[in-house]
């Protein structure tokens, strides 16, 4: 169930702490549990757990194991899954070696074949069969604020994107659509899971995000190899840019 108001409650924010990615509402925050770039301020002491791993769900099973807490079989076929999916199945530059070696601890309990469960994962994620292109520029989405600039930034991971790609121009129109929802620039990256890069495609401030990553962006879109993870490979060099 999606909370969309979250007046009066008490909540742990888990996987994101910036104030354009939380959810509505006048509410508690007890505590963070996040591996994302950290920016946030609060008027009272609260617990924050924050570190530099490849996927918050590598936090968490920590916490299970520093506690030595018995991890249900479920449980720890999730804790898998997370860190496979943030990781792209430990292919993405924000892996680390604790996340690999925690992926490999839960799977003592779980006895998977790790990598093609992965792409058995990713494959299923990668189905888009009966979805709008908006949806999918929602399905992974994120807004920022970079020095005053709202900036959205969507992420589609696939383990083919030939055949989407034929959609270029169906994509920009429905990103200028979004655009006008109050942003700056919209953002979209169609991440190929296979050969490890992404098409990025810009609707905004073209010419700006287009020197963030040294391309032209005159066209809407540039392919950039290597290109997989937006905290660590998109979101910095946006920042810089807009600062």
């Amino acid at each position: 169930e999606l909370l969309e108001d979250a007046t009066g409650k008490k909540l742990i924010l888990v996987d994101h702490n910036e104030k354009e990615q939380r959810v509505n509402g006048k509410y508690e925050i007890l505590e963070i549990i996040d591996h994302h770039k950290f920016d946030f301020s609060y008027p009272v002491p609260i617990f924050i757990l924050n570190k530099p791993l490849g996927s918050t769900s590598t936090i968490i099973a920590e916490m299970f194991f520093e506690k030595n807490f018995e991890i249900p079989r479920e449980i720890a076929g999730l804790l898998i899954s997370g860190i496979l999916s943030d990781t792209v199945i430990f292919k993405s530059p924000t892996t680390t070696e604790r996340d690999k070696e925690i992926a490999n601890k839960l799977n003592k309990i779980v006895g998977l074949e790790l990598i093609k469960y992965g792409k058995e994962m990713k494959k299923k994620g990668a189905n888009i069969e009966g979805l709008s292109i908006r949806d999918l520029i929602f399905r992974d989405f994120k807004e920022y604020n970079f020095n005053g600039k709202k900036v959205g930034i969507g992420q589609l991971e696939l383990i083919e994107t030939e055949e989407f790609l034929e959609k270029k121009n169906e994509i920009i129109e429905e990103m200028k659509k979004i655009k006008e929802d109050g942003f700056d620039s919209i953002i979209f990256a169609v991440t190929d899971i296979m050969k490890e890069g992404s098409t990025l495609f810009c609707v905004g401030e073209n010419e700006l995000v287009g020197k963030a990553f040294g391309v032209d962006f005159s066209s809407g879109y540039s392919y950039l190899q290597g290109i997989m993870s937006r905290k660590k490979q998109i979101v910095p060099p946006l920042e810089k840019i807009f600062s």
